[in-house]
């Protein structure tokens, strides 16, 4: 698949084809049909080198809408060729902050290792994003 990838500090986005992502349990795939492109983008591709806080090649994009292309073992509420948005803020669905709503304040986020997508993890600047929680996907009924 074809993704958009920040390989190279201080170095502009380069389109590149990556191997196709596959769901595991409790994952889902979805087909992206528009990325948004956010200030948050422009952030992580001005940050130096010392102190940068993610792997490279990094697939750019937070902000992605699709339809579900495969879905993991185990996974419920969703079918293939639904429409979803994904929900940018992740975490770890059980914390205090979390239960509140607020995944973006998660207490346990870096003690998990927990990152979304196009910040510390392949994002929907590509064809396809895996989605580790079907939670953070937004059913759009038709719209």
């Amino acid at each position: 698949m074809k993704a958009l990838q920040y390989r190279t500090i201080g170095a502009p986005p380069e389109v590149v084809t990556v191997p196709d992502p596959e769901p595991g349990p409790g994952q889902v795939l979805l087909k992206v049909t528009a990325a948004g492109v956010c200030h948050s983008d422009i952030a992580v591709m001005s940050w130096p080198a010392e102190g940068f806080p993610y792997e490279l090649p990094l697939t750019l994009g937070h902000e992605g809408v699709g339809t579900v292309a495969a879905l993991g073992a185990g996974v419920t509420g969703l079918a293939e060729g639904d429409a979803v948005a994904v929900y940018g803020p992740w975490g770890c669905g059980t914390c205090a902050k979390c239960a509140e709503g607020k995944e973006n304040y998660c207490l346990r986020a870096d003690e998990l290792g927990i990152r979304p997508p196009g910040l510390g993890r392949p994002g929907s600047m590509a064809e396809y994003l895996l989605i580790d929680d079907p939670r953070h996907l937004v059913p759009l009924d038709g719209l």
